[in-house]
């Protein structure tokens, strides 16, 4: 069997293709050292508008600059989508991005596309067959297709005569090692060439697939340095060398790959790829690893919202990244929601006390009781408050559905209103809240928008903060005190979005004064709930 690695290749999802030279140099050395067959690069792509690195594009002359040892074979791989002309008989593409083989250290170019797609790859694989090149045809997304979509697939291809290995991949993570045993089956039934394998680690199954598929007549398995790829990665390729070695089925030497390994691990550490529960989760529901990989590298969202979006996400077809989808499933329901609660005149001439979750508000406990007997402000709770009693508040906030899913169980014990988009809620949450106190106001996500108004406000972030404060000011307050908002780190997206909603709120004509009473890293004017209150 032949190993393939493809660490510089599924990597860069991480690191957009920009590896250090030296952590390069290591890994080639590590990789030849291992005895591993066949190193793919990188990808080989049309330019992008936006930095990537060098292992993006992978071109011939840079691939000169690199000291390549000897022993492995090199490829690249391609996006079909990239090469489809809409042109019939357009080649022009791959001939101004791929010399002839002989004029190139390339000796091998894999082709990824959708399975459902397959057909259309024909004439890219029989363009870089004529330029000298071993073709290699990564079906993707192969999961969950029936026997005879699989053997007509792999007839297809074994008539174009061109493909030197078939192989398919697991490309949601979502396979059983059965799913492999039946796919390998039923594409050998049309298929008589090399067959390879690509798993993902989502339900931590990489391995055992791997090894499942070879026990069935699959001959080139991908892995990776420490699984490191898209999401919840891949199968590590010191353990797949460690595992066929032990089976017979290769001669590698997995100590080899150490110094490499160190190096690898160090990334990880840094960008935390794979399997947990949020993959696992996405595995099982059809959702793209994309999806999950970008919920979690972005602060602005904590665990509640990552699980409800990919909650969202599960009730859709998922199974292809879609940045509209990702919109959906942040935001919610995006058309215009109006709601049945007039907050006109509700908390006329009063101060209002919005409470926060911050820390602050535990440490300040004691003053924060003082100040609310001494200065008498209507007190509103943003969600769920641990360190203060609810009798203290006029009303509970609430903007995110995901966030009252898992607070429903504590709004029983409030004894005051919830504020909440009743319209932007799903039933599930909807049929939770029966029997409690509403008052609905709606909210619609509108890029740009800060609009108050009577029953409903227009923002652009789905923010119970920025909630709170329209309402408030539709209600007619005479000021706004904040504690509990004590902010983020600098570098933190969270600290730039509630800069941005104070700012465009500061410009409204109806906006009140907002004062922090206890430390903020907010630009808001700020106090402190220990100064004396003066008539």
């Amino acid at each position: 069997m032949k190993i393939l690695d493809c660490t510089l290749r599924d990597g860069g999802y991480y690191n957009r293709w920009d590896f250090d030279q030296d952590i390069v140099d290591q890994y080639l050395s590590s990789i030849k050292n291992a005895s591993v067959d066949v190193v793919e690069l990188g990808f080989r792509s049309q330019p992008k508008k936006t930095f990537v690195g060098p292992y993006f594009y992978t071109t011939d002359e840079f691939v000169n600059q690199l000291d390549l040892p000897t022993g492995p074979i090199y490829g690249v791989m391609i996006n079909a989508k990239e090469f489809i002309s809409k042109r019939k008989g357009d080649q022009s593409l791959i001939n101004r991005l791929f010399h002839r083989k002989e004029d190139s250290q390339i000796s091998l170019v894999r082709i990824a596309i959708d399975f459902n797609n397959v057909l259309e790859s024909e004439s890219i694989a029989k363009q870089l067959k004529d330029l000298g090149y071993l073709v290699g045809l990564n079906m993707m997304q192969a999961h969950g297709k029936n026997e005879k979509d699989y053997i007509e697939a792999a007839k297809s291809v074994s008539l174009w005569n061109v493909v030197d290995v078939l192989y398919f991949a697991d490309s949601l993570g979502s396979m059983a090692p059965e799913n492999v045993q039946q796919i390998c089956q039923a594409l050998r039934k049309g298929w008589s060439g090399s067959l390879g394998i690509h798993t993902h680690n989502n339900k931590n199954l990489a391995l055992i697939n791997a090894i499942t598929a070879v026990e069935n007549d699959v001959t080139w398995c991908d892995g990776t340095i420490t699984g490191m790829g898209r999401g919840a990665g891949n199968v590590s390729t010191e353990s797949l060398i460690l595992e066929m070695s032990k089976m017979g089925y290769h001669k590698g030497n997995a100590n080899m790959t150490q110094p490499s390994v160190e190096d690898f691990t160090l990334l990880k550490n840094k960008y935390g790829w794979g399997s947990n529960l949020y993959y696992h989760y996405a595995s099982n529901h059809g959702i793209h690893p994309t999806f999950v990989q970008s919920l979690l590298e972005d602060k602005r969202y904590d665990k509640q919202q990552v699980l409800g979006a990919l909650e969202f996400l599960a009730d859709r077809s998922s199974a292809a990244y879609s940045a509209n989808s990702m919109q959906q499933a942040i935001y919610g329901n995006q058309k215009s929601v109006e709601g049945a609660w007039d907050a006109t005149g509700w908390l006329a001439e009063k101060e209002v006390l919005v409470i926060g979750a911050g820390p602050s508000v535990k440490k300040y406990r004691k003053g924060i009781l003082r100040y609310i007997e001494n200065a008498g402000p209507v007190v509103l709770f943003l969600n769920i408050n641990q360190y203060l009693p609810s009798s203290l508040a006029k009303a509970t906030i609430v903007s995110h559905g995901t966030r009252a899913l898992f607070d429903s169980q504590q709004y029983q014990n409030l004894n005051h209103p919830i504020i909440l988009p009743e319209g932007r809620l799903g039933a599930l949450i909807k049929n939770k809240l029966m029997g409690l106190e509403i008052l609905d106001y709606g909210l619609t996500i509108e890029e740009g928008a800060f609009i108050i108004g009577p029953n409903s406000c227009r923002l652009q972030w789905p923010l119970a903060a920025a909630y709170a404060i329209a309402l408030v000011t539709q209600s007619g307050a005479s000021k706004i005190s904040l504690v509990g908002f004590d902010g983020y780190n600098a570098d933190d997206p969270r600290q730039e979005g509630m800069n941005d909603v104070f700012l465009s709120y500061k410009s409204l004509a109806e906006s009140i004064d907002i004062t922090a009473l206890t430390p903020t890293t907010y630009r808001i004017n700020q106090s402190s709930i220990f100064s004396p209150i003066i008539s």
